[in-house]
């Protein structure tokens, strides 16, 4: 089967719109058209229902969506292997949460740069959910995660602790005062939201509700707020002094590398996990 016609099946569901998958696509309409109907006479099914400014998937696309998903990160993946320098033995595909990229995590790419040289790394960011779904599909070899899930023939190795402090940029609020106004919700995760939802219960609506770290820092640079971020942030620099409420709770989470047991790439994947430890974020 074509690559190109999962590619546009994906982004016209993307963006329920031939107009705009053309434009992300380079293509024209008609030729995205021609490209869906060719992908539904291969497979003997119509793939969208197709109406005025309103495009659904059919119960048969609902049904192709994650296979061609994971087809188009398999064929990535092929493509990265065989495209592999002569300097490079192997690749290892890494990922975890765009938060926890953003505070810490990617500093540890360099160190693996350096100590891995003949290694071919790939980082990637996504929800929890889809990186536990790639581990399974085996399109991600190892995964940094608060919350690991249970499966069979996966590991989860502890490699750290993740600390979240309450942080403002107005020295004077206090653990009261914090959630009044300006306050910015992130997403941590289960273990956080109920942590949260028990020690504060019912407050005011936040201000921003996100699980993108870094839109809440961006937000405390240009606004008057708080919001619960790991506490390495308190030690780097920003235009706009940050400081922790005391008086606040804390919440520690301990941060595991989760892997294949049974991966062919186990070596390379247990080497990248012990040069991360001990991960303090």
């Amino acid at each position: 089967m074509d690559i190109d016609l999962l590619k546009t099946f994906l982004e016209v569901n993307k963006t329920r719109h031939f107009g705009r998958a053309a434009d992300n696509l380079y293509l024209t309409p008609a030729a995205v058209s021609a490209r869906v109907r060719q992908l539904e006479q291969i497979l003997g099914v119509e793939l969208f229902i197709r109406t005025r400014n309103n495009i659904q998937l059919t119960l048969e696309g609902e049904r192709l969506l994650p296979h061609a998903e994971t087809m188009l990160l398999s064929w990535s993946r092929a493509l990265q292997d065989v495209a592999l320098k002569s300097d490079q033995e192997q690749q290892v595909n890494v990922g975890t949460t765009h938060s926890l990229w953003s505070f810490g995590l990617h500093k540890q790419l360099s160190k693996l740069f350096q100590l891995l040289p003949s290694a071919a790394i790939r980082a990637i960011s996504h929800p929890s959910d889809l990186l536990t779904r790639m581990l399974v599909e085996r399109t991600l070899d190892v995964a940094f995660l608060l919350e690991p899930p249970t499966l069979a023939d996966f590991k989860a190795e502890k490699i750290g602790q993740v600390k979240l402090v309450l942080v403002t940029n107005s020295p004077e609020l206090n653990h009261k005062t914090a959630f009044q106004s300006g306050y910015v919700y992130v997403d941590w995760g289960v273990s956080f939201e109920m942590f949260h939802a028990k020690r504060f219960g019912d407050l005011p609506k936040p201000v921003l509700h996100t699980n993108m770290g870094a839109i809440a820092l961006d937000y405390l640079q240009h606004l008057e707020g708080a919001a619960y971020l790991p506490h390495s942030v308190l030690e780097q620099e920003h235009p706009r002094a940050l400081y922790q409420i005391q008086g606040a709770p804390t919440f520690s989470r301990p941060l595991y590398a989760v892997y294949r047991s049974s991966s062919d790439r186990k070596t390379i994947v247990e080497e990248v996990v012990e040069l991360l430890q001990p991960l303090a974020v």
